[in-house]
């Protein structure tokens, strides 16, 4: 069950990492999708954490059980985003759900 935890805090982290990054540096804000990418499999291979190993789930080797783990962060950053709406009610802008927030604008 800590296993799980793991997975979904670790991409917690990577989603505000990437928020950070994205909001300090301008010119990364269009690449939102390949940071959460790039760090969830970095994340992953940094702390050398497979879940099937944990799981003693048989995988052609170790490194493929890590490249696995990391999909399953990078997919797990997608829930994360989507509870972020729901709870900031902020629509999506392109493949990122935490966008830019606009003001309101004058109807008459």
């Amino acid at each position: 069950m800590y296993d799980f935890a793991v997975v979904v805090m670790l991409a917690l982290a990577v989603v505000k990492v990437v928020d950070f990054l994205a909001d300090s540096v301008s010119q990364l804000h269009r690449m939102r999708g390949v940071l959460t990418f790039l760090g969830g499999l970095g994340a992953v291979w940094a702390l050398d954490y497979s879940l099937f190993d944990r799981f003693d789930i048989t995988v052609s080797s170790h490194a493929y059980g890590i490249w696995m783990t990391g999909f399953i962060v990078c997919g797990a950053t997608v829930a994360w985003r989507a509870m972020f709406a729901w709870l900031t009610h902020d629509r999506a802008e392109g493949d990122e759900t935490l966008g830019v927030h606009t003001g309101l604008r004058r109807a008459a």
